[in-house]
């Protein structure tokens, strides 16, 4: 596979927050694209800060991104089509603090991401840590952090590169089922960008029992539109132009809390239309639980007209009323962080 056919970065951030990247680029890449790729580790690791540093709740870890590729243009000449764009993050949390390491990934194939996962949590990340703590009792003042990050950094990307093109597999794994505590609607076009949040009234006392269960109402309206906009300018500087992402999944985990934001998409008129659920895994306190498969089929029915907006709601919870929050502008999601993200 020729580098100029796939977009791969591995990103880590030491116990310090520090970012270290490698990203694969091109030799045609010019000053600004090259620049452009060196921001691309602080833009893509921000949200794996996020729920730290917005002072609410714990401090969740943003594991994968997944968006779908759609050509925007079949008569655009020379388009590179890529079929699988996604990110993976492995946290490890040490006595010193916790570490990411974080692959951007986008390649023609459909890839196996649980195996590139395995070599980044199971063996990359940790060959990093224990690297790091041998080489320090080694050769103790003189030992070249900056150095060896970028070697292991350089080892892993070429580990990586070396898997990709391995179709994905069905891995057996005791499905889980989910509770929906709310839906997000989407609508883009040239010149429509709308963003609305779904979920239980704000005098509803299960409002305070979802947000024990999610990172905030603030931290989920913001991760669908903020990773589709990074994924679509990270295109661009590829020179990827017959292509545009839209998110089909993101996962989030924080102990043994799971959430799971599901979405599915339609384009009619050039307008892009978006539903999508955020679900929180089974616990002992929900009855109400389905599978992925479940809010997957009923968001196809909403996008396909055969059911409407009001209907759908209350067949993913009928505890979610349509009350909308608007998504979209820094006041709307102040106030769906002042209002909504209170326990008070």
């Amino acid at each position: 596979m020729k580098t100029g056919d796939i977009i791969l970065g591995l990103f880590y951030s030491n116990e310090d927050n520090l970012v270290f990247d490698t990203i694969k680029s091109s030799d045609e890449f010019d000053y600004m694209k090259i620049n452009a790729l060196k921001m691309l580790s602080y833009r893509f690791l921000g949200p794996v800060f996020l729920t730290a540093a917005s002072g609410v709740g714990n401090n969740w870890k943003l594991e994968f991104v997944e968006a779908s590729l759609s050509i925007h243009d079949t008569k655009y000449e020379g388009a590179d089509v890529l079929q699988s764009f996604f990110t993976l993050n492995s946290s490890i949390d040490t006595e010193e603090g916790t570490t990411n390491l974080f692959a951007l990934i986008s390649t023609p194939y459909t890839e196996d991401t649980k195996l590139i996962y395995d070599e980044i949590s199971k063996y990359i990340h940790p060959s990093i840590i224990q690297g790091k703590v041998v080489n320090e009792n080694l050769v103790g003042d003189r030992f070249d952090y900056n150095k060896f990050i970028n070697s292991e950094l350089a080892r892993g990307i070429n580990l990586i590169e070396y898997s990709l093109g391995a179709s994905r597999k069905a891995y057996w794994e005791k499905e889980q089922r989910y509770y929906c505590v709310g839906l997000i609607e989407r609508k883009t076009s040239e010149n429509i960008k709308i963003s609305n949040l779904y979920t239980v009234i704000r005098d509803d006392p299960l409002r305070k029992s979802f947000l024990d269960h999610i990172p905030s109402y603030y931290v989920m309206a913001i991760l669908p539109n903020y990773y589709e906009n990074l994924i679509s300018e990270t295109l661009e500087i590829y020179n990827k132009k017959a292509i545009y992402p839209n998110i089909r999944k993101i996962k989030l985990k924080y102990g043994e809390k799971k959430v799971v934001y599901l979405e599915e998409n339609s384009i009619e008129n050039e307008v892009s239309r978006s539903y999508g659920v955020i679900l929180i895994q089974q616990n002992g306190d929900i009855e109400e639980n389905k599978k992925l498969s479940y809010y997957k089929k009923n968001l196809r029915l909403l996008l396909d007209g055969n059911k409407d907006l009001t209907q759908i709601l209350s067949v993913l919870n009928p505890h979610i009323e349509f009350e909308r929050w608007g998504a979209t502008s820094e006041e709307d999601l102040e106030k769906i962080g002042f209002i909504l993200d209170k326990l008070e």
